[in-house]
């Protein structure tokens, strides 16, 4: 061969997927806004691609059987588009008709060759779908469709439902469960919250650095207050409940003026405890914090805090204490925790998680940064319900209840009330 002759580069139907492909990536979302938007007229078409057919006869007689080669491949049938020939004479080849751009008529048939087009009629078929019952939000269908296809039909056909639900009833306070749409519960609303976030956005004029349920006009459950009722007279008071959850809005419904209310972190530790007059358990919410402390009889009353060893409970104190200063804690002190090294666990959650507390004593504070410097360990802490329990009832000031008496009955009241006699614990320095 030659060495002058330069080597033969014709595409191939293998060396030509790649650049289908790419043209699929760049122009998908053309084709797709052009059918929703432009009454299904996709500009551009008949799309050709020149295969380089050579056109140098030296070039073709150098490289006979490759040129062959190349001719026959693209005769050969195609699953999509057709094959423009041109008929051309060549020395001792005689007639050959040579293969010079692959035609494509419509979309379909770049996408088939691109291998997406299960993909593209379904992004079709979703975009007429919300062109007809979603109109206004068209721009945003076409922004998000790679997302849209994912869904499964029954999926996205509940996904407009909610939509189109929200649109029109624009802030309506709705809970969930009220919007009646056939297979949309809690379950589904937050596997697809997020899409539903970026989808209505723009329309709904929302704020992107939000994730909550609100913005979209819905409210989720209310969050429930646990409380622990020590005090059968309180109970009394209450439908002689003794454990009771209740909406943090509703709390100041309940008719009990109890004269103390602790803070527990643990429920088990709550509801293990023996009846104290006068006293109310609180396990201790991660939300609604605010309101809960503004509650009159919570207010009003001496309040205490005792929760785990660790970082974590000493901003949740610090955050109590925002709201009621005057609040006391029980059994978070550095000899205690000393005194328990070998109920010590180790924490998820690193100092730098947390914003450093301000509304802490100094000797809870010097514990608080122990703990977050790792003078005792990485990490290290105890949690509420591995503190005895015989330490936690002493701390509240009543004798361990013996074991075949239930402390929610109120025949252990003669326990509870020899046991008020103890002095109260004097606040931290």
């Amino acid at each position: 061969m030659d060495c002058n002759v330069k080597e033969l580069t014709v595409k191939s139907r293998n060396s030509i997927r790649t650049e289908i492909n790419n043209i699929y990536r760049t122009k998908v979302i053309t084709w797709l806004t052009e059918h929703v938007k432009d009454s299904h007229v996709i500009q551009g078409f008949p799309f050709r691609i020149y295969l380089d057919a050579p056109t140098d006869d030296q070039e073709v007689a150098a490289h006979k059987d490759e040129f062959i080669a190349f001719c026959d491949d693209w005769h050969r049938e195609l699953a999509a588009g057709k094959v423009d020939f041109l008929e051309k004479e060549y020395p001792g080849l005689g007639k050959v008709e040579v293969p010079v751009h692959l035609v494509f008529e419509r979309p379909d048939e770049v996408v088939t060759w691109a291998g997406h087009l299960v993909e593209y009629h379904t992004a079709l078929k979703r975009l007429d779908i919300i062109a007809e019952k979603l109109p206004q939000l068209i721009d945003s269908s076409i922004e998000n469709i790679s997302t849209l296809t994912t869904l499964d039909d029954v999926d996205f056909g509940r996904f407009v439902e909610v939509c189109r639900w929200i649109i029109t009833h624009r802030n309506s306070g709705s809970l969930i469960r009220e919007m009646k749409i056939r297979g949309v519960d809690t379950t589904w609303f937050e596997g697809h919250r997020g899409l539903l976030l970026v989808f209505l956005r723009a329309y709904l004029k929302l704020n992107p650095l939000r994730k909550d349920l609100l913005q979209l006009g819905l409210v989720p459950p209310p969050a429930l207050i646990r409380i622990v009722i020590l005090d059968h007279v309180l109970r009394a008071k209450a439908g002689n409940l003794r454990y009771l959850a209740v909406p943090v809005k509703e709390l100041s419904e309940l008719d009990i003026k109890p004269s103390r209310v602790i803070f527990l972190e643990d429920i088990a530790s709550a509801l293990s405890l023996p009846d104290v007059p006068g006293t109310v358990i609180v396990v201790t919410p991660s939300h609604s914090l605010a309101a809960l402390c503004k509650t009159p009889w919570i207010a009003n009353a001496r309040c205490e805090f005792s929760g785990s060893i660790d970082l974590r409970s000493f901003v949740m104190l610090n955050n109590v204490r925002v709201y009621l200063p005057e609040t006391t804690s029980l059994l978070m002190d550095e000899q205690t925790f000393i005194n328990n090294k070998d109920l010590w666990t180790f924490d998820d959650v690193s100092a730098q998680d947390l914003v450093t507390p301000t509304a802490l004593t100094p000797q809870e504070a010097s514990l608080y940064r122990l703990l977050s410097s790792g003078i005792f360990g990485l990490k290290v802490r105890i949690a509420q319900e591995r503190i005895p329990y015989e330490m936690l009832c002493g701390a509240i000031g009543v004798k361990v209840p013996v074991n075949d008496k239930n402390p929610g009955k109120d025949e252990d009241a003669d326990v509870s009330m020899e046991s008020d006699e103890l002095p109260a614990e004097e606040p931290a320095e």
